[in-house]
């Protein structure tokens, strides 16, 4: 028998509001409802044996990785991230404590060295400071070339047995039962299969960690003068013989110990020179201007948000030419640098520009792998006069409806997310029509919290029929869909339909 104490289970919540719900998906509002119920579900949650916990089903869909590339992301039940979040707290500093030490520094991403009780890992190192390294090591005299690649499909490929050795390896005796039943946990979140951890919830990042300790100590014990943030590896050496030896002993350590591979398209061995001019160094005015934002609020990838910099810092930002930044960004005879266009619309979105809005609007097909940006881009307009906004939600809801070629769901989640975070987007009969006609569960979840917000009663009644035969967690937006419905009809429908579950008896009584 395993359970969470009320202790850890406090600090999973924390370092869920800390770090966030997911990476690829709109946060739950499920999880507000945890959070304000905290005490009860805590006791409740305590009280699970997570040797026979049987968990919920999970909501899947394929997120953008690149331009041309894709990834299976998950999202969990708020039950279930608490317990895994949990389960990897558990685990963390002897993950850490079994990795390579901080200095020299080597290693940057998800430490956890002088992390808080309700942080998975520090925020610093972070990837940021891996970039300045890979400067400052260019610089010296001994490192005349260098070889950089990454792991293929990481997340995706690596094997849950081998990941379950290595963190009996790190932990030692003592917490067996937690490794045992995350073991159990990893299984149910692949659907039985050996191999894979979840992509989206932070909690995978330590266990990822973990995973890399062996291939980390090996190149050590080979003499390889290597960096690494997450699967991203840089290697430095005085001559090509000496680079392409480090890229063959991780490649072929992490087959051996991992049946992982190198990516080979993102496999490359250059002399620095080659490597600064192509990776450090700005070739044209736009890059320029790019570096500059870049140097105001940080990399793309850990950004300060434009409503945390200072008035100066603000009054710089404000002088850019985003809107140009953006056409250029997006041009047609280019390929799109979506972490440029995603970065100016969702990081930079507080300025509000409506001339940037035609722009988004003309090109939103090209801009389905960003859709996250999208919806943080129209979120943020709170003043748009009425005929701009019903334009801006046609344009967003005609691909779902029919469109000439059907968008990924990644965008319609997304697109889907506006119109549950703001009444004023409303457009019920529509998103009512997305609900009843999506064979995607993924989508019938996020219309029905868009009708959580939007419309009224004579929407809504027509939800509950759904109820069974969707998700956990589309279940969970049926019921919190009900609000329309008066309270006669809903304390009928409680009744009629006996909900145990406690998410399910507090969705339904918002």
């Amino acid at each position: 028998m395993v359970r969470l104490d009320a202790s850890t289970l406090d600090s999973a919540l924390g370092a869920v509001k800390r770090h966030g719900y997911s990476d690829f998906f709109p946060e739950p509002p499920e999880f507000h409802l945890v959070i304000a119920n905290w005490p009860d579900l805590r006791a409740y949650l305590a009280n699970v044996d997570l040797d026979t916990y049987e968990g919920y089903d999970r909501i899947t869909i394929f997120a953008p990785k690149s331009r041309l590339n894709i990834r299976r992301v998950t999202l969990l039940h708020p039950f279930d991230l608490s317990l895994y979040t949990g389960l990897v707290l558990a685990l963390r500093d002897d993950i850490n404590a079994s990795r390579l030490p901080r200095r020299p520094r080597r290693l940057f991403s998800y430490r956890a060295d002088n992390a808080k009780a309700e942080a998975l890992y520090s925020d610093s190192p972070s990837f940021t400071e891996f970039r300045e390294e890979i400067a400052r090591r260019a610089e010296k005299p001994k490192h005349s070339f260098v070889g950089i690649t990454d792991i293929a499909d990481f997340y995706a490929r690596l094997y849950q047995h081998r990941l379950v050795n290595a963190l009996q390896a790190a932990t030692g005796s003592g917490k067996e039962g937690y490794i045992r039943v995350l073991g159990k946990m990893l299984s149910r979140f692949s659907d039985g299969v050996s191999y894979g951890i979840p992509i989206g919830p932070p909690a995978s990042r330590p266990l990822a960690e973990a995973a890399l300790i062996d291939v980390d100590s090996t190149l050590i014990s080979y003499g390889i003068d290597f960096i690494r943030y997450s699967d991203d590896f840089v290697i430095f050496s005085a001559d090509p013989d000496g680079a392409e030896y480090g890229i063959r002993i991780l490649g072929e350590t992490l087959f051996q110990n991992h049946g992982l591979t190198l990516q080979t398209a993102k496999t490359r061995l250059l002399d620095i020179e080659d490597y600064v001019e192509q990776y450090l160094t700005p070739h044209s005015e736009k890059e320029a201007e790019r570096r500059k934002l870049l140097e105001l609020v940080g990399q793309y990838d850990d950004a300060v948000p434009y409503d945390e910099l200072d008035d100066d810092q603000r009054r710089e930002v404000d002088a850019l030419n985003l809107a140009e930044m953006l056409e250029e960004a997006l041009a047609e005879d280019q390929n799109v640098d979506f972490r440029e266009v995603s970065f100016i619309l969702g990081r930079l979105s507080a300025l509000q520009k409506p001339e940037l809005i035609p722009i988004v609007l003309d090109n939103l097909e090209r801009l389905y792998p960003v859709a996250h940006s999208v919806a943080s881009f129209f979120r943020q307009f709170t003043s748009l006069d009425k005929r701009t906004r019903d334009k801006v939600a046609r344009a967003v809801l005609d691909p779902i409806l029919g469109g000439s070629r059907m968008p990924t769901e990644y965008y319609c989640i997304w697109a889907l997310s506006l119109f549950h975070d703001h009444a004023a987007w409303n457009h019920s009969q529509e998103l009512l029509r997305v609900f009843r006609e999506t064979n995607s569960d993924p989508i019938k979840r996020f219309a029905a919290l868009a009708l959580a917000t939007s419309g009224t009663r004579s929407e809504a009644i027509q939800t509950p029929k759904h109820l069974g035969c969707v998700s956990s967690l589309s279940r969970t937006a049926i019921l919190l869909a009900t609000a329309k419905m008066g309270n006669d009809e809903r304390k009928y429908f409680r009744q009629s339909h006996r909900l145990t579950d406690p998410l399910e008896k507090l969705c339904s009584k918002c």
